[in-house]
């Protein structure tokens, strides 16, 4: 299954962990989590009896049970209810955050109780929990919250006002902003208001936007540039010399969104300036606006600048560079050095040059074409699969059918994901058709995808037919692709059908992903679409194991062939997700492994040893979605839906509060991040080893 952490579009992969399964399902969310099969696809859980009434007072004692609810995602009202009563307030925290994981609407009473809890431990731990749990219920109870006189309770309210993205929100936050009584309240308020494309939540963060507290003018300009809006676009230029690196990165990012051809001068500007994180996310944004302005030329003042990231020994400057290049292939020096790379080039430099020279000399580089699609590398024909819609059809179509026979999985995929147009997937369709037939699970869901471009509800009945298929496959990538498309789809009762055939699938994983989309997509009573509850095999004391380890301190160490990084493990955060990650470095799973992915500025991501971006340990382990930051460095599990995390992991070059509460965080970069930052895509990891705190 194709992991990702959410980003930009297509042309910008270099601004999110990918796919999250390329159409995510809209329903579905961020996270993830262990699909494990069950007799009765179609039955309700059986009845379970609630614990006796009892005291927990410690931590210790609250963890192994709260664990197993959270990993079964049972409701079970007496454990809770232990847990809430407890008067030690690290318990009653735990209970909130367990609340907000199980992710039952029986939740919100239980919730709202904390949200008032004397303590305000509880009160931060049950604003983050609402948030995830995801009820809109909550919101005005959140508001409350915002007068809190902790600042770190009014933070965590604000930030869970916004994940729930209820109606009536932004006027909540917009009411709230003027009166904060500082900085450290106004800040988090505003940067909530990134969850809202509309007008008046870009009018509510604008006043700030020049505001003398760096904080708040960042936060202010990160609401409007996550999802910008056209009257944003004056701010947003002016920002491209915002002191704040990371700040002037998101404005670059966000006209790259807008795709306005007045901001092509600007990002060129904002490249000449910078070498930093401004400067990368200028060229991914630069390109986003020369592709969707294809009459407009980029600079040729540009060239020489462009010429020498190019060769960069930083690869986060050159791969955006040489991808920028595909405008300028006139120029003869640019050629010659696009030529010389693709030809001789280390592995990631290597393709992205090919595939400018594909893209701006379309039929003149065919003996380069051909030469690749020739080449041992399945990386290298992946290449050009992806990019085989930049020449003629007549040229591409043989290619195409060639390439789409290919033993390796990843050229397969990346021939079905280059066909970017409703009219490509049409030229195609009888390749994508075959393709619904393939053995890899991966491919099939690739193909659904490139049926969705067609947005024609005459193929829901296909999509019904596949996830009705996919019932015996091990992975959960087709149906998750199905029901991805569906939502899409305006025909609302065929697309129901493909997520009703999806509830009934074997994998509890997917039923409950049709669940939660029929229900917040297609309105569906929720009673009639009962949830089932994951069969972990585990025991309690499995669960006391877990929780005894996560009191522990590990340290991973992962040896590249460029250096090592240490990454200190969050146990006690996410106790679960770091225990699968010992597990597999225990039994040298990463070793060896591919750096599959790597977005300049954004995130390196691994853990798949199939190198495909599809591929995992043969599991699923649940989201334990906790309040820690994506700041740099931090260490995530890569999903392509909720509760689908498995092997897959990135490491973020730059801060990234999109992903707060959306991935679960379970380790930070201690030493070593230069060495991330130095990583290329096609790099291996050597070995992880690893080291617990106090140990021999």
């Amino acid at each position: 299954m194709i992991r990702l952490v959410a980003g930009w579009q297509r042309v910008a992969r270099w601004w999110s962990p990918r796919r999250l399964s390329g159409a995510l399902v809209v329903g579905m969310g961020l996270a993830a989590g262990c699909a494990t099969r069950t007799a009765a696809p179609s039955a309700a859980p059986a009845a379970r009896a609630s614990a006796p009434p009892r005291e927990f007072s410690l931590r210790e004692d609250a963890d192994p049970e709260l664990m197993a609810l959270e990993d079964r995602r049972a409701f079970d009202a007496g454990v809770l209810q232990a847990a809430m009563r407890s008067t030690n307030a690290p318990v009653r925290a735990r209970a909130a955050m367990a609340l907000g994981r199980i992710g039952d609407a029986r939740a919100v009473g239980l919730l709202a109780n904390l949200l008032e809890d004397p303590s305000s431990e509880v009160r931060e731990a049950a604003a983050f929990a609402a948030g995830i749990l995801g009820e809109p219920a909550l919101s005005s109870r959140l508001a409350r919250l915002l007068a809190d006189p902790d600042s770190r309770i009014v933070s965590r309210a604000a930030w869970a006002i916004g994940a729930l993205e209820s109606a009536g929100a932004v006027s909540i936050l917009a009411a709230a902003i003027p009166s904060a009584s500082s900085a450290e309240q106004r800040a988090p308020m505003l940067r909530a208001l990134w969850h809202f494309s509309t007008a008046p939540a870009a009018d509510a963060a604008l006043p700030y936007a020049t505001d003398p507290d760096a904080r708040v003018r960042s936060a202010a300009l990160y609401a409007l540039a996550r999802q910008p809006q056209e009257s944003s676009f004056p701010t947003l230029t002016a920002a491209l010399t915002d002191p704040d690196a990371a700040t002037a990165a998101l404005c670059a990012r966000a006209l790259g969104i807008l795709g306005k051809p007045e901001s092509i001068r600007p990002l060129a500007g904002a490249i000449d300036a910078s070498r930093g994180a401004p400067g990368i996310s200028a060229m991914g944004a630069l390109a986003a606006v020369l592709q969707k302005n294809p009459r407009e030329p980029l600079p040729t003042a540009s060239a020489p600048r462009l010429l020498a990231l190019a060769g960069d020994a930083d690869p986060n400057l050159a791969v955006p560079a040489l991808r920028l290049l595909r405008w300028l292939t006139a120029d003869r020096e640019v050629f010659r050095r696009l030529w010389s790379v693709a030809s001789t080039g280390r592995q990631r430099r290597r393709d992205v040059a090919l595939q400018s020279l594909m893209a701006g000399l379309s039929a003149g580089a065919e003996s380069l074409v051909d030469s690749a699609i020739d080449s041992p590398d399945a990386f290298l024909r992946a290449a050009v699969a992806e990019t085989l819609s930049s020449l003629p059809e007549a040229d591409a179509a043989p290619r195409r059918e060639k390439l789409a026979a290919d033993p390796d999985v990843i050229v397969r995929v990346k021939v079905l994901e280059g066909l970017e147009t409703a009219d490509a997937v049409r030229s195609s369709r009888p390749l994508v058709d075959a393709s619904l037939a393939d053995s890899d699970a991966g491919v099939r869901a690739a193909a659904i995808e490139a049926l969705g471009r067609l947005e024609d509800p005459a193929n829901l009945a296909i999509l019904t037919a596949a996830v009705e298929k996919s019932f015996g496959d091990r992975e959960p990538d087709v149906p998750i692709a199905a029901m991805g498309v569906a939502e899409k789809t305006p025909e609302r009762t065929q697309a129901r059908a493909v997520l009703e055939a999806a509830y009934r699938h074997p994998s509890t994983l997917v039923s409950r992903l049709a669940r939660r989309s029929l229900i917040k997509v297609f309105h569906a009573d929720a009673a009639t679409f009962p949830s089932r509850e994951y069969v972990t095999g585990k025991d309690p004391a499995a669960y006391r194991a877990i929780a005894q380890q996560a009191r522990e301190h590990w340290t991973a160490l992962v040896e590249t062939e460029r250096g090592a990084f240490a990454v200190r493990l969050a146990g006690d955060e996410a106790p679960m997700t770091v225990d699968s990650f010992l597990r597999l470095a225990r039994r040298s799973y990463f070793d060896g492994v591919r750096i599959h992915r790597v977005v300049p500025g954004f995130v390196v991501q691994d853990g798949d040893p199939s190198g495909t971006g599809n591929g995992g340990p043969g599991y699923e382990i649940r989201d334990e979605l906790n309040a820690l930051p994506y700041g740099m460095g931090t260490v995530g599990m890569a999903l392509a839906g909720p509760d689908t995390g498995g092997s897959q992991w990135f490491v973020t070059q730059a801060p990234q509060p999109h992903l707060d509460g959306r991935y679960t965080v379970f380790g930070q970069v201690v030493a070593g991040m230069d060495v991330v930052n130095g990583v290329e895509q096609g790099d291996r990891i050597l070995r992880v080893t690893l080291a617990r705190e106090g140990a021999p």
